[in-house]
């Protein structure tokens, strides 16, 4: 009887698993990322990108304010294109200073279903869109 319930309980789990594996896998890839919101959740931070209208953008990350001793956003603006599945991405500003999210100021990605993927000198980051059936 006990394996019988450990069996069932390993289909179960595998079978939760593939479902929301399935489910990301066969979400359509959208055609537009105008007026869309990324997210992208590393231990304690988290990162968000903003694709607006046209091709701006803007990317809201986390660094430690040591005056005040807190964990704040900082944004940095750029531009975008969209090429479906194709992103690139070019930061403004503060984007090379130490503790920006990604090595360049310029990156790229693609887009599959639900999900943005930066590749960044062997740094693979996921964003997931937060709003997808909008």
């Amino acid at each position: 009887m006990k394996k019988t319930f450990l069996v069932l309980i390993a289909v179960l789990a595998l079978t939760a698993c593939s479902s929301k594996e399935e489910e990301e896998s066969n979400a359509v890839t959208t055609d537009s990322i105008n007026q869309s919101e990324w997210a992208h959740k590393e231990d304690d931070r988290s990162y968000y990108i903003y694709f607006s209208v046209g091709d701006i953008m803007r990317i809201s990350h986390p660094y430690y304010d040591y005056g005040s001793k807190s964990i704040k956003n900082f944004d940095i603006d750029g531009t975008f294109t969209y090429n479906k599945p194709n992103v690139t991405i070019s930061f403004e500003g503060e984007c090379s200073d130490s503790g920006f999210v990604f090595s360049s100021c310029d990156v790229s990605g693609t887009i599959n279903g639900t999900v943005l993927t930066i590749n960044d000198n062997g740094t693979t980051y996921q964003f997931d869109n937060q709003y997808p059936n909008e």
